[in-house]
């Protein structure tokens, strides 16, 4: 991944984690076993639940909260990009929803499609909309909406389950 402007790399870091879990996801029982890593497609999907939980669902509300308004009201160009990613967080959260009750030939469906959404999504973000970010914004700019994902990841964190 590129050299992040400093307000970006805490989601560049998150995207890091997401990627390895979606790549894992999709190469389902050839996925190398490192890590903890298991081929156990039901416990792959305890673990998505855990990372959901954990992290992703904090990762999203930062964006939705603080960096996909800041952007369409700084960069207008940006709302064609973060349309699709609105409807992706919205997709994952669905597919994260429905692996509690899944059954196995459901189960393994699911967790390759979330694996090929959550990878094509961050691909999506760190290519285009991080990189229209980092030439569009300034210092001053970069350093206000960096305190502001900031505030809503840990508003997020602080706030549990109700967000």
């Amino acid at each position: 991944m590129a050299k992040r402007n400093q307000s970006l790399v805490a989601l560049s870091h998150d995207h890091h984690h997401g990627l390895a879990l979606a790549l894992r996801l999709k190469q389902g029982d050839k996925a190398l076993l490192n890590e903890g890593w298991t081929h156990d497609r039901r416990e792959q999907a305890n673990r998505v639940l855990r990372f959901y939980n954990q992290e992703l669902r904090h990762h999203f509300y930062a964006e939705e909260r603080a960096l996909f308004p800041a952007m369409q009201k700084h960069m207008p160009e940006a709302t064609s990009l973060i349309a699709p990613l609105l409807t992706e967080h919205r997709m994952m959260e669905n597919l994260v929803a429905s692996l509690e009750s899944a059954q196995h030939e459901q189960l393994e469906l699911l967790l390759v499609e979330l694996g090929d959404v959550l990878e094509r999504h961050i691909r999506s973000e760190e290519r285009e909309l991080f990189a229209l970010y980092q030439s569009a914004v300034s210092d001053e700019l970069d350093a206000q909406i960096g305190r502001e994902v900031s505030a809503a990841h840990d508003e997020s964190l602080s706030r549990g389950r109700d967000v």
